[in-house]
């Protein structure tokens, strides 16, 4: 995924700070919600004492459990520990956001055609690449999604993949989950209400790439899976799966109904860790084999 992948995905993971409800979702301070255009803070700005207070109360109470994403027991290194975070289960599931859980570019071709008067299909992106399949330069295709972050059709047009929500809250007794995604800083607060909001109490941690940012470090798929201790990847980038299969992950490439043309290379997956689902049912299906398999060589 290239150009702004998913719509400007991101990188840089961000130290763990928790809350909801009982504590909330503590957000970083370089973040402020989208609607406001602000641009995004130096990451040594203090946090506001109330807030740092409550991610101090946080960090205490979250001490004594076995939620850290590296598997060191420190809460919140390598990703936001959302509200439910619970003890680590066998089973560690890295999932991706954009084309596995949320129609990002379904939203991305309706504010081209209303804003841009250029139409596109799923079906037009051999590569998630957006300046090539656009056919502009990088800078321009850079500016369009960073406008695209802006709308409407960002901030309530992504609609989550049919099926998700409930294959994953019946992977929850046996498989922990987190995200792991590529969108960027910017959209970092905008992404973690949309998690919360269409998988709540799903996730217990997100994990941010920073990709194609226009400031800021990036973290590849497989130091983002790494940071956060998974064993297993769901992700529609081919490159994403050959390279955490080669790190030790099992990849489920994800082709939904197999209309993605940038999943769809001709020889299929190469890599033997590496298997394609074209639905939640099919990630469902083979997440519950490979835990019965890692079970059978304990």
């Amino acid at each position: 995924m290239a150009g702004l992948d998913r719509g400007g995905h991101l990188t840089g993971t961000t130290r763990v700070s928790l809350n909801h409800r009982a504590f909330g979702v503590h957000r970083p301070p370089h973040v402020r919600p989208l609607a406001l255009h602000a641009k995004a803070e130096s990451h040594t700005e203090g946090v506001r004492p109330r807030l740092q207070q409550r991610a101090d109360l946080c960090e205490r109470q979250l001490s004594s459990l076995d939620v850290s994403t590296t598997g060191t027991g420190e809460p919140g290194l390598g990703g936001n520990i959302l509200p439910h975070a619970r003890p680590r289960r066998r089973l560690k599931v890295a999932v991706d956001v954009d084309e596995v859980l949320g129609r990002f570019l379904h939203s991305l071709n309706q504010f081209c055609l209303e804003e841009h008067g250029r139409e596109y299909q799923v079906s037009d992106y051999f590569l998630y690449d957006f300046a090539k399949v656009w056919k502009c330069s990088q800078e321009a295709s850079n500016v369009m999604v960073h406008n695209f972050f802006k709308s409407h059709h960002f901030s309530a047009g992504i609609q989550p993949i049919p099926g998700a929500l409930e294959s994953l809250k019946r992977l929850q007794p046996f498989a922990e989950l987190v995200v792991v995604t590529s969108r960027q800083h910017v959209i970092q607060e905008p992404t973690l209400d949309w998690v919360e909001t269409h998988f709540p109490q799903v996730f217990s941690s997100v994990h941010f790439g920073n990709h194609y940012a226009l400031e800021g470090a990036s973290l590849s798929k497989v130091e983002m899976c790494r940071g956060a201790g998974a064993q297993v990847l769901v992700d529609d980038n081919p490159r994403y799966a050959e390279e955490c299969a080669e790190e030790g992950l099992h990849v489920l490439l994800f082709d939904w109904e197999g209309g993605y043309p940038w999943a769809s290379t001709p020889a299929g997956p190469s890599h033997p860790r590496i298997t394609r689902v074209h639905d939640w049912a099919g990630v469902e299906r083979e997440l519950h084999a490979l835990s019965r398999r890692l079970a059978q060589e304990e």
